[in-house]
């Protein structure tokens, strides 16, 4: 018998890619977004949100899922709202950490051998000293999202106590083909590629220096799997291990294009929204040492794909 999946979020970049692993493992996969629903139009569930835990229990009663990834997530990106306005708190709140309190209040009730993954963040140490993060590093959080990452984990471990198989995979930065456009990755490769199509002439960017732990989307929803199938549940640094700056970045990029990057590119301080001096690196040891995970691409190569993908759209 086919195991099943329910993938809350299943419609964005890491829910897409987590889809296509699963069904490849034979799984048969069922997923609710805010956007779409996924396998669903056979069972008897009417629309309604994650925040709402009648509409939880229908679906979860329903399908009986063996694994369960949490994957929905607000962030500032992800919507145009001010961090100041408190509508937005409270609803990064609810998405992030209280729908996932209904799903686990619904494995205690209706199937506690299902097993849950929550989809954590690097943000959950925003604000830290330490230069490497790994599953003791404390929490530091210093926005709304890393907040509500901190009490969805909290969450997680008080169900633990209940006998709930929950784990959580503390994501640093990952970047496929699928990324949004806002997240200066996705706009180094469009602008870059538009440019070697004489349809840009510049690209602008706020900081050449900035640090950031970068590895492959489709790579680390695999590590998300890889996690439900350990003896304990626990929480798990996914991240490369290692830094590149977007100054790396950008020249991969334009290199793979035939471009030298300092013809094309400017620097503006002045479009940097949200100025930060921590630089987040993750110790992926203990996720290596439980499940053998391994990149299945370098920085360089991870690049190149997604430079290739853009120039193919």
């Amino acid at each position: 018998m086919k195991k099943r999946a329910l993938i809350i979020g299943h419609s964005g970049q890491d829910g897409f890619y987590l889809t296509q692993t699963l069904e490849a493992q034979n799984y048969e996969v069922f997923g609710v977004s805010n956007s779409s629903r996924l396998n669903l139009d056979h069972l008897d569930i009417k629309d309604g949100l994650i925040t709402d835990f009648a509409f939880c229990e229908s679906l979860f009663s329903q399908i009986q899922p063996d694994e369960l990834y949490y994957l929905a997530a607000l962030h500032q990106s992800s919507i145009e709202q001010s961090y100041d306005d408190l509508k937005f708190y409270k609803d990064t709140i609810d998405v992030n950490a209280n729908g996932l309190l209904n799903f686990l209040e619904c494995i205690v009730k209706y199937k506690l051998e299902c097993k849950l993954f929550y989809a954590s963040s690097s943000h959950i140490f925003g604000g830290t000293k330490s230069l490497i993060q790994n599953e003791e590093t404390p929490f530091c959080p210093v926005s709304i999202y890393g907040v509500s990452k901190v009490l969805g984990m909290q969450y997680c471990e008080l169900y633990r106590q209940k006998g709930v198989f929950c784990s959580v995979g503390v994501f640093y930065n990952h970047e496929s083909p699928k990324r949004s456009s806002k997240f200066v990755s996705k706009k180094i490769i469009e602008t870059a590629v538009k440019i070697s199509k004489g349809e840009a002439s510049e690209l602008v960017l706020g900081d050449l220096s900035a640090k950031i732990d970068w590895g492959f989307a489709p790579d680390y929803v695999k590590a998300a799997h890889a996690i439900l199938q350990v003896e304990e549940s626990g929480v798990f640094v996914i991240s490369s291990g290692s830094l590149h700056t977007i100054e790396d970045f950008v020249s991969i990029a334009f290199e793979q294009l035939n471009l030298n990057w300092k013809d094309y590119v400017k620097v503006n301080s002045n479009i940097i929204l949200k100025k930060s001096v921590t630089v987040l690196q993750g110790d992926n040891s203990k996720l290596k040492q439980l499940t053998n995970w391994e990149a299945s691409l370098s920085f360089k190569q991870m690049v190149e794909v997604l430079v290739g993908n853009e120039l193919m759209r």
